[in-house]
Order: structure tokens, then sequence, then C-alpha cells
């Protein structure tokens, strides 16, 4: 199978999740320093799109998805991942900025059905709906749409881009 060709499923995304929550404090550390050691400029963009949110658990949240998603793509791929460059990043805030305002212009009578367009149009349409389904959750209501779609857009390009390194 070519990197291109990879495809995270839901059981490797309940498998990462069941995975992380099985996982005591000190391994779960670990697993966070294995993460940021191979994926510093990653780390560096969660961080980012954190510090503009103004909420210190949605921030945290998507530290704790970004190695749901990393380790569900290291579990399908059976193998380490290539570590993403800061200009690979780089490139990808465009791209994220593209997805947040196409999230946003969503007309309310079919946010739903706009949203499963996109999801059915991502690459990794399993990591997707999964990402859809959390930020879109009552959880994340005390948050301003923009921060939900400014998450999900971040969310979503990273995964993609961490599927194919």
């Amino acid at each position: 199978m070519h990197v291109k060709d990879l495809i995270v499923t839901d059981n490797a995304i309940d498998l990462a999740i069941e995975h992380l929550e099985n996982m005591e404090g000190p391994e779960l550390n670990n697993l966070f320093e294995k993460l940021s050691k191979e994926q510093p400029f990653v780390m560096g963009f969660v961080v980012g799109v954190g510090e503009g949110l103004e909420n210190e658990e949605a921030a945290e949240d998507l530290f704790y998805l970004t190695m749901i998603i990393w380790h569900a793509i290291e579990l399908s791929k059976n193998d380490s991942l290539s570590t993403l460059s800061e200009e690979d990043l780089k490139n990808l805030e465009e791209k994220m900025d593209g997805l947040f305002n196409e999230v946003l212009s969503f007309p309310e009578e079919s946010e739903e059905e706009e949203l499963n367009n996109m999801i059915g149009a991502s690459t990794q349409a399993a990591l997707a709906s999964y990402l859809a389904d959390e930020f879109f959750s009552e959880e994340y209501l005390n948050l301003s749409e923009d921060k939900i779609a400014k998450m999900f857009s971040c969310m979503l390009v990273l995964s993609e881009a961490l599927a194919k390194a």
C-alpha cells in the first residue's frame, strides 16, 4: 500500500481512543513526548490554534485529539510517520483558512448536509466524521461558531497531512 493510499478506518480511531483511555498518567505522558519528538512542528501548530481559542479546556482537547489522530494513523500505517516540517505546516495554514471560511459560510438550514459533503470529500472521511462529531457536539456549545470552525478546520487539515506523512 502506498502512503497516499492510507485510509484510517473507524476501527483504527476506536482502537487509538481505547489505547489512550486505558493509559495511566506516565504512559500517556510518554506517548505525548513521543508525538512531540516525532512531530515537533505539529505540536507548535496546535499550540498556535489553541492560543486563539481563549478556552483552556478546548485547547487541551486539541492536544488530546491530536494524539488520537496521530495514534490512529500510526496504527493504520504500522510504521512511523514522516515528520511534517515547519514549511509543510505553513502551507497547511492556507488550506485551513479556506476550510474555516467554508464552514462558516454554511447556510444554517443546510449546515448538516454541507458538513456531510465536506466529510465525504475528505481524504480521511473516518477522521473527518470523528472530528465533526467531536466539535459539533454539545460539549462545545459554550464556544462561538468561529472557534469551533477553527478547531475543526485545523484538526481536519492536520489529520489529512499526517496520513500522507
